[in-house]
C-alpha cells in the first residue's frame, strides 16, 4: 500500500489487522472482507464445512509451524522428544508437529503433552520441554529474552506443507478476475521489495502499529526470508508459488489425525491461474 502497488493495478484498498479473535476464513466466507490470509489446513477445513474459499497463491513455501525448546536442555534430535513434556496449542504447529513425530518414528505415546497459552514463560522456566510455535515468533522471542532456541519444523523432516495463504470466494474469483490477479501481484511485488530493502520495510511496518518494537519486526522479516524465498521460488521466480504435493500433504495429515472426517477434492481449493 506504502509503495503505491495497489494502486498501480487499480485496487482501493483496507488492509484490516488480525488477531485471535479475528476470524479471516469466517470474514471472507461472510462477505466481510474481500481477501483473506490463512493456513492450507484451515482452508480444508472450511471447505469440508461447505465455505466455497478457494486460494490463489501461497506465500511461505515453507510452513514456518513446529516445536521448539532450548539447547541448553539437551534436546537435539526428534528422538529426544520421547518421555518429554511439550506443550502445545491446538492448530496447525501441533497437527504438523505430531505428524513429523509419526513420520519419523518417534513413540508419540511416550510424549507428554499439557495446553499452554503462546506465553513461552513456561519453556523458560524449565516447566515444559518443548513448544509448539511459529519459527518467526516465539523463538526469536526466546533469543532476545537471552536463551538460545532449537527449532524442529516439519518441513525439514519429511512433511512439507505452505501457508500464509491468498483466498477468496470461488464467487468473487468468477466475477472479479482482474482484481484477484492485481492483489497477487502487488503482494508479490511488496513481498519483493520488503526482501530487498528490509530497513524501509520495517519503517512503513511501524507507522501502521503503534506497539510495535522495531528489533522484533526486523527480527522477524529476517526469519520470514527462509520461508518465503525458498529454493523453488528462487529457480521458478514465482512468490507465491502452489504445488498440488503441498496441498496434498496437509490434506493427509487432517485425514490421518482425524481432524478432517470427510473427503475434500483438495485440488478444487487452490488454482494456480493467478500465479500466471
Amino acid at each position: 500500500m506504502d509503495k503505491g502497488y495497489f494502486k498501480e493495478e487499480g485496487l482501493n484498498v483496507e488492509i484490516r489487522p488480525g488477531g485471535i479473535d479475528k476470524n479471516s476464513i469466517t470474514l471472507v466466507a461472510a462477505g466481510e472482507d474481500t481477501f483473506g490470509l490463512h493456513d492450507t489446513g484451515s482452508l480444508l477445513l472450511a471447505r469440508a464445512q461447505g465455505m466455497p474459499l478457494i486460494t490463489i497463491a501461497t506465500f511461505f513455501q515453507k510452513h514456518p509451524g513446529g516445536v521448539f525448546g532450548l539447547k541448553d536442555s539437551g534436546i537435539q534430535t526428534l528422538k529426544d522428544f520421547e518421555g518429554k513434556l511439550i506443550g502445545f496449542q491446538e492448530g496447525g504447529p501441533w497437527m504438523l508437529t505430531k505428524a513429523m513425530m509419526k513420520a519419523n518414528g518417534v513413540d508419540i505415546n511416550s510424549v507428554k503433552t499439557v495446553t499452554v497459552q503462546y506465553d513461552i514463560t513456561p519453556l523458560l522456566e524449565g516447566k515444559i520441554d518443548l513448544m509448539t510455535c511459529y519459527a518467526t515468533n516465539e523463538p526469536l522471542v526466546a533469543r532476545r529474552m537471552g536463551k538460545e532456541p532449537i527449532v524442529f519444523l516439519p518441513a525439514d523432516y519429511g512433511v512439507p506443507t505452505a501457508s500464509e495463504a491468498l483466498f477468496t470466494t470461488e464467487a468473487y474469483l468468477k466475477d472479479n478476475p482482474k482484481v484477484a490477479r492485481g492483489m497477487v501481484r502487488a503482494i508479490q511485488r511488496g513481498w519483493e521489495y520488503a526482501m530487498a530493502n528490509k530497513e524501509e520495510a520495517v519503517d512503513i511496518v511501524m507507522k501502521y502499529g503503534t506497539e510495535l518494537d522495531k528489533a522484533a519486526e526486523m527480527d522477524q522479516l529476517v526469519a520470514e526470508e527462509a520461508h518465503l524465498m525458498t529454493p523453488e521460488v528462487k529457480e521458478s521466480g514465482v512468490i507465491g508459488l502452489m504445488t498440488p504435493e503441498k496441498w496434498e500433504t496437509i490434506y493427509k495429515v487432517l485425514r490421518e489425525q482425524g481432524a478432517l472426517e470427510t473427503e475434500v477434492d483438495y485440488m478444487k481449493a487452490f488454482t494456480t491461474e493467478y500465479l500466471k
